[in-house]
């Protein structure tokens, strides 16, 4: 990582290199998408392990990385150009619909283990739902779909734009700031 002054973080380095975590991630979860698309219901067994890290993933490390944008890098930007209908308003948005798919993802997920469980599946409701909505394969393909499409536009605007924006806006005591309220945050 890269270091501002002797000891902190540059924090727009430390959320670049938390893109490039999360997107080798979102790796398997591309080859999920096209296993689930190849061989539908029959690639779950295989898939499921795998998005359920994924799941995890974006309700902790994704989560705690979106924590550091909205409460220590996009004040400072907006302390300087505003935040109505600014570029960090955009980014908060998209973190909301980032969050609304995982989410989204995990309960289908859930649904699916009860639907797998003995007693649920002699009841039956939670299968007939899951079938009404055009099979569990083909939920979290759509919803793994998302999220990919969610996140490749997401962090291609922040480090297209904003992240370079933010580093030439910037001075060298806010981005210390910044770096030592990143790092003190924990989920």
């Amino acid at each position: 990582m890269e270091c501002i002054g002797e000891t902190l973080m540059n924090p727009i380095e430390h959320l670049l290199q938390e893109h490039r975590d999360i997107m080798a991630q979102v790796t398997d979860l591309r080859r999920a998408v096209a296993d689930l698309g190849t061989r539908g219901e029959a690639a779950l067994p295989d898939v499921l392990p795998m998005l359920k890290r994924i799941g995890h993933m974006m309700e902790t490390q994704l989560a705690l990385h979106a924590k550091k944008e909205d409460e220590a890098l996009f004040p400072a930007i907006e302390a300087i150009i505003g935040a109505e209908g600014g570029p960090t308003y955009v980014m908060r948005v998209e973190h909301k619909a980032i969050h609304g798919q995982g989410e989204l993802l995990r309960r289908t997920l859930h649904e699916l283990n009860e639907v797998e469980h003995p007693k649920i599946v002699a009841g039956g409701e939670q299968l007939r739902r899951l079938a009404a909505g055009g099979g569990s394969a083909e939920v979290l393909k759509s919803s793994a779909e998302e999220i990919i499409r969610l996140l490749d536009m997401h962090f291609g605007k922040e480090e297209q734009i904003l992240f370079p924006m933010a580093a030439n806006m910037l001075d060298q005591a806010t981005l210390e700031e910044i770096g030592q309220k990143m790092e003190a945050m924990r989920l």
